[in-house]
């Protein structure tokens, strides 16, 4: 991590090397709840995308005589924005005499360092962001997600199987089918059984299956909120229509100059992302009344 190994840039920062960038983006992955099971789109710039956004689980074909005129039915589509929202690490410095220190690798702790901060950033804003607000957030699961089903008043398996069963069978097929929530809805959820007294969850077998819950295998993802009144505190359906844009180059700089009075280097990362819903019918959520579960 000495400044001969970097590239000084007009302002008098130094992009750091591929070889730490590479160990970022691999040490983010352990923050990315939603992100590991969503559609990763990677783009070379942040050019602005259009993209379309439809619910087409109402159409179906029609069968048709002989000579007889097909009918038309328009698809209803919207329409929304896939922009590179600006992500920072927030400036991390450290002493030159730690940078001298040759029994610490440094470029490892920082790399998990910075990828701690933007994934943990990315994370949260890829569940609550709120689409608005300046700088603007993205809009993330919480506020993209308008199918919900509403909890009992004492929170049970019923809940969970009836959020299953209102998501189409057709997303319900598909390899990216989750469940996703936060640890402490784990919790809960891991002490309740279902009418036959059977545990609704059930533990991985190591390399066979993973864990699942009511046979559907889920995601932990510490943004989404918790079991309180009015909260989406579950969510499941095909995540594959949640669509994550990863702007690829992350910027890494080196500020050599800065704090050069304290005699400290300091290091900032930026990573550029959007996120949208692609299809709505696709992922709903559990909305609780904030009761306990029941007994």
């Amino acid at each position: 991590m000495r400044a001969q190994g970097t590239t000084p840039d007009e302002k008098g920062g130094y992009t750091v090397p591929t070889q730490m960038l590479n160990k970022v983006v691999e040490a983010m992955k352990a923050y990315g709840g939603i992100a590991s099971v969503a559609q990763i789109l990677s783009t070379s710039t942040g050019q602005t995308i259009e993209w379309s956004t439809a619910d087409g689980t109402a159409e179906e074909g029609e069968l048709l005589g002989e000579n007889t005129a097909a009918k038309e039915e328009d698809t209803e589509f919207g329409t929304a924005s896939l922009g590179a929202k600006k992500l920072s690490s927030k400036i991390i410095r450290v002493s030159n005499e730690l940078l001298q220190d040759s029994g610490i690798d440094m470029e490892a702790y920082l790399a998990k360092r910075i990828a701690e901060r933007i994934g943990r950033g990315e994370a949260k804003y890829l569940v609550r962001g709120t689409g608005t607000g300046s700088p603007q957030q993205p809009k993330g699961l919480a506020a993209s997600v308008t199918g919900m089903v509403e909890a009992a008043a004492k929170f049970s398996w019923k809940d969970m199987n009836a959020l299953k069963h209102a998501i189409d069978p057709a997303y319900r097929n598909a390899g990216t089918f989750r469940w996703a929530f936060n640890d402490s809805t784990l919790k809960i959820i891991t002490e309740m059984e279902d009418g036959q007294n059977r545990p609704l969850w059930l533990p991985e077998i190591a390399g066979v299956v993973p864990s699942t819950i009511l046979g559907v295998p889920y995601v932990i993802d510490q943004a989404i909120a918790d079991m309180g009144p009015g909260s989406k505190f579950i969510y499941c359906g095909d995540f594959n229509r949640f669509i994550v844009r990863r702007v690829a180059y992350m910027t890494l700089k080196r500020l050599v100059e800065r704090y050069a009075d304290y005699d400290q280097t300091a290091f900032l990362a930026f990573h550029r992302f959007d996120c949208i819903l692609e299809d709505t019918a696709a992922i709903k959520a559990l909305v609780s009344k904030g009761s306990a579960p029941a007994a």
